[in-house]
């Protein structure tokens, strides 16, 4: 049975004393898709994942996994959720087959059960090498793929990563998301909080974007990107009579301006008539220019203008 959404979040409210950690947050996570949840510190980021994991009980409001309210069906919920928290929780002296073959048995799976999905996720995650090594004498990228491995030992349907590449190097960091990119196109939903921009645009298919314990934007990369901003094409000209010129010319659907004498800055939207109306304009000093670069709205741009507290 497929359920759309598989997270479906309904004003959830989570109070600890006199601090509100969310405060009536409604989504929702669409199976298969790759979603991002971005905020700073104390956004609520972590709060929200670790009630969808089952691990909290919210204040108020309503999370279902699947049609499962993670509140009243924690245990039904959970069996369809892999968990990789932020922090490694894997026991040093123990080896990555015993480490999955620990897990199987906590998770109930039989003898066989647990030797198959062992061997299985060792060979998916290129562990078989590393299969009888102590954890504590692997790389900080072996260890989070074993973290990944750990979370879907029960072959979920949802698996929810927190700051997942946290600590490790860039090349590291590159390889795991290709072994999440891998996970996600056989399937498995991921519902992943990130301060790392790049990441998020790099993996995100859906972003949510929370701002004191609520989300004020919710969308893909895209569109989150072209509402709080437009892509900037910059001019280098020859004189500033051309400069000049071309400012003076802005029609509606197309912005320029000018701090520097012989440099112009327009902001095109995607609409085909602006967009017509600026390579007109343009066509008008072609002669006149020297240099050009275009700039495009970043994630970094969408933190700044939503995120912010």
């Amino acid at each position: 049975m497929t359920f759309d959404p598989i997270v479906h979040v309904v004003e959830l409210t989570k109070i600890y004393g006199t601090r509100t950690a969310l405060d009536g947050l409604t989504l929702t996570v669409t199976q298969g898709s790759r979603f991002v949840v971005l905020g700073h510190n104390g956004a609520g980021k972590s709060t929200l994942l670790e009630i969808v994991a089952t691990l909290r009980v919210p204040t108020s409001g309503s999370v279902r996994v699947a049609g499962l309210d993670t509140a009243t069906q924690a245990r039904e919920a959970g069996r369809l959720i892999g968990l990789a928290p932020q922090s490694n929780a894997l026991d040093p002296l123990a080896s990555p087959a015993e480490v999955l073959d620990f897990q199987a048995v906590a998770l109930g799976l039989g003898r066989r059960q647990r030797t198959r999905r062992t061997r299985e996720l060792l060979d998916l995650f290129g562990l078989g090498e590393h299969r009888a090594s102590r954890v504590a004498k692997l790389s900080g990228g072996t260890r989070r793929k074993l973290d990944l491995a750990v979370a879907l030992v029960a072959e979920p349907a949802l698996v929810i990563l927190d700051e997942p590449t946290t600590g490790l190097d860039p090349l590291a960091r590159i390889d795991f998301w290709a072994e999440l990119t891998r996970l996600n196109q056989g399937g498995t939903t991921l519902l992943i909080s990130t301060q790392d921009l790049h990441e998020a645009d790099v993996l995100a298919t859906d972003i949510a974007v929370l701002r004191e314990g609520t989300v004020v934007a919710q969308g893909t990369p895209a569109a989150l990107k072209q509402r709080v901003g437009t892509r900037t094409l910059t001019l280098d000209l020859s004189s500033d009579v051309a400069s000049k010129a071309l400012v003076s010319s802005s029609r509606v659907g197309f912005r320029a301006d000018s701090d520097h004498g012989n440099r112009v800055r327009l902001g095109v939207s995607d609409d085909p008539a602006a967009l017509r109306n600026a390579l007109a304009e343009i066509s008008g000093v072609a002669g006149e220019i020297t240099g050009l670069h275009l700039d495009e709205a970043s994630l970094d741009d969408v933190f700044v203008a939503l995120a912010a507290r």
